[in-house]
């Protein structure tokens, strides 16, 4: 078992092996990953499996996760939980990124080379949601009991079609 999940290894020589790696990494250690966090607290835990598909080096990637990230509205902190599975395939050139291969996706790996931690990270990042939020406004602070969501809700635009019909 890799003692160091940083340090870059070789794909083929995995995929040859079909190499298979349980992990439990720290999140505060997914250097990426940090921006988005509002809470560095938790582990990503799955599982790695590498093999050869049509002849090229690939990766089945389980992750699962608990993160703390900001929600856009409020900019509190918003719990997302990632449970995702995925299947990579590793291209040296990224000329090479943009060949179909079944719908798995590219990831580079330089040299022939990847740091597992990297793997990882890049799979939690893209399971994130692009913009974090809270699903009910009143996790938020945007209305209380007694409001109701049209009384809170701005409508910067909802004068306008009356506007534009009196400028004719």
């Amino acid at each position: 078992m890799l003692a160091d999940w940083d340090r870059p290894v070789e794909v083929e020589r995995l995929a040859d092996g079909g190499e298979s790696r349980g992990f439990d990494l720290p999140l505060a250690e997914m250097l990426r990953l940090l921006p988005a966090l509002a809470s560095t607290e938790g582990y990503a835990r799955g599982h790695v499996s590498f093999a050869r598909k049509r002849g090229r080096p690939v990766a089945e990637l389980s992750v699962s996760a608990r993160l703390s990230l900001r929600c856009q509205r409020c900019l509190n902190p918003v719990w997302i939980e990632v449970d995702d599975q995925s299947q990579v395939r590793f291209v040296s050139d990224p000329a090479w990124a943009d060949e179909n291969d079944s719908g798995i996706e590219p990831t580079l790996a330089s040299g022939g080379k990847i740091s597992l931690r990297d793997l990882v990270e890049e799979g939690l990042l893209l399971s994130v949601p692009l913009v974090p939020r809270h699903g009910d406004l009143r996790e938020c602070g945007v209305f209380d009991d007694q409001t109701t969501e049209d009384e809170g809700m701005q409508r910067p635009f909802a004068g306008l079609g009356e506007l534009l019909k009196r400028r004719s």
